[in-house]
């Protein structure tokens, strides 16, 4: 879908629920996304881009720990995949991209000390004639770190911010009618983009559950707890969150029965970075942040 596409669907979607005095701002907000949609079921060619399974890795590789124990598997992204989908050229468009994720402790990312709970790790030169199946150490369990494995496709998707809880979405701008209005928008814009796949996605808005991820990720990398009001009441944190928006989403994994995921109460996990970490591909410096319903 081309960016034309989509500011003419989000102008007929603002038409038909009467959102037309708020209509300049919600254009403002239209970014594309890239919607992650699975594929064929079980082991594909080795390099190709997919959710679970063992990630197909270079023969140096140091497969990423916590406390001891592997990280669970979540996807790999072959970048040369995203060429025709990713507008701003913001990921790299060669190499590999991993995510892992702590399967045993499952931080939700409120806590400084949940910092190495989960990993993206990127790798500029690997090509599929370079890499092999990661093989996993003597007594590791499978089912614990890995997701049942889906080849994976991509499309570009029109994205919005969620109406629940984000400093993006305003809600000052609309009154409680058009609040309503903009939420059965999003619905209707859910059903005609993926219909009732799972929100897996690359770039765009976050779909979020909970409160503002933006400003979470921002003062828990810096160090304050929010796991209560104690960090968002630190005299630091009214600093920091200047710079909240200056993270983006990465990418969020919905819960889906298919691959076996279920995060928490069918919520989602959502990899967060700065767009300046972004552009010098320091995926080192991500946070991760689980929310549910």
């Amino acid at each position: 879908m081309t960016m034309q596409l989509m500011k003419e669907q989000i102008k007929r979607l603002i038409a038909e629920h009467n959102l037309e005095r708020v209509s300049k701002r919600i254009e403002e907000l239209l970014v594309p996304a890239i919607h992650i949609s699975k594929l064929n079921r079980g082991t594909g060619s080795i390099g190709t881009s997919r959710i679970g399974g063992l990630p197909d890795v270079p023969q140096d590789f140091e497969y990423p720990y916590c406390q001891g124990h592997p990280l669970g598997f979540l996807a790999q992204i072959n970048c040369s995949d995203l060429i025709n989908y990713d507008f701003g050229s913001a990921l790299p468009h060669r190499g590999m991209l991993y995510f892992f994720y702590d399967m045993v402790e499952k931080p939700w990312g409120y806590d400084p000390k949940h910092r190495g709970g989960s990993a993206v790790v990127y790798i500029p030169a690997a090509t599929s004639e370079a890499l092999s199946r990661y093989e996993l150490p003597l007594g590791s369990n499978i089912e614990e770190l890995c997701f049942q494995e889906y080849n994976i496709g991509f499309k570009v998707i029109p994205s919005l911010p969620s109406h629940y809880a984000s400093t993006i979405f305003d809600q000052e701008d609309f009154n409680p009618e058009e609040i309503d209005n903009y939420f059965n928008l999003l619905n209707d814009l859910k059903q005609e983009c993926v219909q009732d796949e799972p929100l897996h996605q690359l770039l765009g808005h976050s779909n979020n559950l909970q409160g503002d991820m933006q400003i979470e990720c921002q003062l828990v990398f810096h160090g304050l707890y929010c796991g209560n009001s104690s960090g968002y009441q630190d005299p630091r944190a009214k600093v920091l969150k200047i710079d909240a928006s200056e993270w983006r989403l990465l990418l969020q994994i919905d819960s889906d029965d298919d691959i076996g995921a279920m995060w928490g109460d069918v919520g989602l996990i959502f990899f967060w970075i700065r767009k300046f970490d972004l552009k010098e591909r320091q995926f080192s410096k991500t946070w991760t942040i689980l929310q549910c319903g």
